[in-house]
């Protein structure tokens, strides 16, 4: 019998990832991004920490298929740009494993520091897993800025092959989002969107709409991922002004149904 929880405090380490440049260029076609010269895109650190996620997902104490794990929330500190070409180690600690709605999920913190110590992108992603352990519920709450008038809108649309694109720019092959057959296993119409693609696409495209200073750059971001996004269809993303300055609340629908909530972000020198 699998111990999930046994999980908890594990650590893993991946030294000397380094930003490449093609890898870097093909993740930011993948979600429409266009980093400032010499710079990765700021969502390309998930492909630096996809190695990671593995790692603990695939863990013989989750006791789980690929398919039957699903990004549910994603929070990530972006402290500077990621640079081309330079080596960054990768660090992930399982933080706790919880009850999560009707199955259980890994609170995981990640963090990709550069070789003097500094920590570039810090996030805790949180994979929800198909089966109940009894385990107590999910006590984090989280708080988001007050939504004031609308500063952004614009429409995705994410095409049949938007997974396969977006697996290989990510380095991330569940085939949840490749398979149709297996996804149906896991409860869906087909395969899926992968949800980090929906959300960096939709935050790229909104911070480059909100961009006056060529130098700005996006600090922070929260999401709720709270749909999945089927392939060939159109997802509107707007976003509101809040009380904090630079800082911005998140709209994404498809049909009038959220696909993401309590999702906002922050940008650095706008």
């Amino acid at each position: 019998m699998v111990n999930r929880r046994s999980l908890a405090g594990r650590r893993f380490s991946i030294p000397a990832l380094r930003v490449d440049a093609g890898e870097s260029a093909l993740y930011a076609a993948a979600v429409g991004d266009e980093p400032k010269s010499g710079t990765a895109p700021a969502f390309y650190a998930v492909r630096l920490v996809a190695p990671l996620w593995r790692l603990i997902y695939q863990a013989p104490e989750l006791g789980t298929a690929d398919q039957l794990v699903l990004h549910a929330e994603q929070k990530m500190l972006f402290h500077r740009d990621i640079r081309i070409d330079e080596v960054l180690d990768g660090h992930a600690e399982v933080r706790d494993v919880v009850g999560f709605g009707f199955g259980d999920a890994a609170i995981i913190r990640c963090s990709l520091v550069d070789s003097a110590g500094c920590s570039v992108v810090t996030m805790e992603s949180t994979l929800a897993v198909q089966g109940s352990s009894g385990f107590p519920p999910d006590r984090r709450r989280f708080t988001q800025p007050a939504r004031k008038d609308l500063a952004v809108e614009l429409s995705q649309y994410f095409g049949e092959e938007t997974p396969q694109r977006y697996a290989d720019a990510a380095d991330d092959h569940n085939p949840l989002h490749l398979d149709d057959e297996l996804a149906r296993q896991a409860g869906h119409p087909r395969r899926i969107v992968h949800g980090m693609c929906t959300l960096a696409t939709g935050i790229s495209g909104l911070v480059t709409k909100l961009r006056r200073n060529p130098d700005a750059r996006l600090s922070y971001v929260r999401a709720r991922f709270t749909k999945p996004v089927l392939p060939d269809t159109a997802v509107d993303f707007t976003a509101h002004r809040s009380g904090s300055p630079n800082t911005y609340l998140v709209s994404a629908k498809h049909g009038g149904k959220a696909v993401l909530k309590s999702t906002w972000f922050r940008m650095a020198g706008q």
